[in-house]
């Protein structure tokens, strides 16, 4: 914490036990010197007679019910608000030294199999599941179930 500077040349710093001034010019400390500049600066920054730490008080919330706070905003308010959607098919873990030797052509078995359904996620949460499906050339998922808010993993 700089308590002083005099064009580049001469600063100190605060240390929790000591403050010492620095000659950038010379690169030397010198401490004899420094003891009246640190108790100097040292009143400058924390006056005789306050207390190094800060009170803390605790903060009091008042209870909301969940059903208080979900009356209080629609969902219709968001559904203009754009979010990412992903499908993830399955997860694998790996040794780092094994995925550095991965290369092209590399193949990575999942933990799941090709019948089972897919999970759905909206910012990493998961929402939905269902099954791959193609359309015009391109992935698609048709939805099979809707995922309950206490069954979200």
């Amino acid at each position: 914490m700089p308590v002083g500077l005099d064009r580049g040349r001469v600063f100190a710093y605060w240390h929790p036990t000591k403050i010492r001034k620095y000659d950038l010019n010379m690169a030397t400390t010198d401490t004899t010197a420094a003891a009246a500049t640190s108790n100097s600066a040292l009143n400058e920054i924390m006056p005789q007679g306050e207390s190094q730490v800060p009170e803390a008080h605790p903060v009091e919330f008042p209870q909301v019910s969940r059903s208080r706070a979900n009356a209080a905003m629609p969902l219709e308010r968001f559904a203009e608000v754009s979010i990412e959607i992903s499908v993830e098919i399955g997860r694998v873990t790996m040794p780092i030294g094994e995925l550095l030797k991965l290369g092209e052509g590399a193949v990575v078995e999942l933990n799941r199999a090709v019948s089972e359904p897919v999970d759905v996620m909206a910012q990493g949460v998961r929402i939905a599941s269902g099954e791959v499906v193609v359309v015009d050339d391109r992935f698609a998922v048709r939805i099979t179930e809707i995922v309950n808010a206490d069954d979200k993993r």
